[in-house]
C-alpha cells in the first residue's frame, strides 16, 4: 500500500512542479544580506521602540523581525525567478503587508508597487521606512481595480485575503473570473500572475471546481500556488 501511495505522489503533476522549482532555486543563490544591508536600521530601530512585543511572536510586532521576514521574502523572490535588472520589470504585490517582498524587487532594480488596505499602522510605517509606493484600495468582488498607471510584468499575492466573502467563505468561479479578466487588462503580454491562496476551513486551498476553472484558464496549480500566464490580446 505504501508503494502505491508513493507512486501516486510521483505521478502527481504538482509534485513534479515543486521538484523543478526546488532544483531551480538550488542553482540560483540569492543571499539575504544585501537586502538587509539596504534597510535603514535607524528607522527600524525606532519602529521596534514603538511597537515591540516580547519575542516578536504576536501580531503585528512579529513583522519587525527583519531577518526572519526578509528571508521568507527572498525565498518568494527566488520562486518567482526574479533577477537583477535589466530588463526592468513593473511588479504589483497585492496585499503587500510590510513591503519586504517589494523591497527586494526594488533592490534588484525593478519598479515595485503595493496594493493594500490601510488598517495596520506597522505596515504603513514599514512602507514609509522602505520608501516604497503603495495604493490604498480594498478589493471587492465584481468591482474593477483602481487605475495604477502603466501595465505590469508581474503580479503577486502571497497568502491572499482579498478573496474572502463577508461570510468567511472564499470566492468561486464568478468572482475570480471577473477579477482575472480585469487584472489581465492591466498586464503586459508575456507577463505572469501568481497567487498563493490561504487555506479553506477544511484545510484545502481551493474547491475542486475552482481548481478545474483555474486549469481551464491555462493556470498551473502547485498545491496552494496558482500561476497564470497572460494570454495574447
Amino acid at each position: 500500500m505504501r508503494l502505491v501511495q508513493k507512486l501516486k505522489k510521483l505521478a502527481n503533476a504538482d509534485w513534479w512542479h515543486s521538484a523543478r522549482a526546488a532544483c531551480r532555486r538550488s542553482f540560483y543563490p540569492l543571499p539575504v544580506a544585501p537586502f538587509l544591508a539596504a534597510v535603514d536600521r535607524e528607522k527600524f530601530d525606532a519602529l521596534r521602540e514603538r511597537h515591540f512585543r516580547p519575542g516578536f511572536t504576536t501580531r503585528p510586532s512579529k513583522y519587525l523581525d527583519l531577518e526572519d521576514w526578509m528571508g521568507r521574502n527572498v525565498k518568494r523572490a527566488r520562486n518567482q525567478g526574479l533577477r537583477a535588472a535589466p530588463p526592468r520589470l513593473r511588479v504589483l504585490d497585492i496585499g503587500s503587508g510590510a513591503g519586504y517582498f517589494l523591497h527586494i524587487v526594488h533592490c534588484l532594480g525593478h519598479e515595485p508597487l503595493g496594493l493594500d488596505i490601510d488598517e495596520e499602522p506597522i505596515f504603513r510605517e514599514t512602507f514609509a521606512a522602505l520608501a516604497l509606493p503603495r495604493v490604498i484600495h480594498r478589493i471587492e468582488s465584481f468591482q474593477p481595480l483602481p487605475d495604477m498607471g502603466e501595465p505590469f510584468d508581474l503580479v503577486t499575492a502571497h497568502l491572499t485575503c482579498f478573496n474572502r466573502r463577508p461570510d468567511g467563505s472564499h470566492w468561486g468561479r464568478g468572482e475570480w473570473g471577473f477579477f482575472l479578466d480585469d487584472l489581465q487588462m492591466r498586464m503586459k503580454e508575456g507577463g505572469k500572475m501568481q497567487f498563493e491562496l490561504n487555506a479553506l476551513r477544511d484545510g484545502r486551498h481551493m474547491e475542486n471546481d475552482l481548481r478545474a476553472y483555474f486549469l481551464s484558464r491555462g493556470a498551473r496549480v502547485d498545491r496552494r500556488k496558482v500561476y497564470f500566464p497572460v494570454p495574447p490580446r
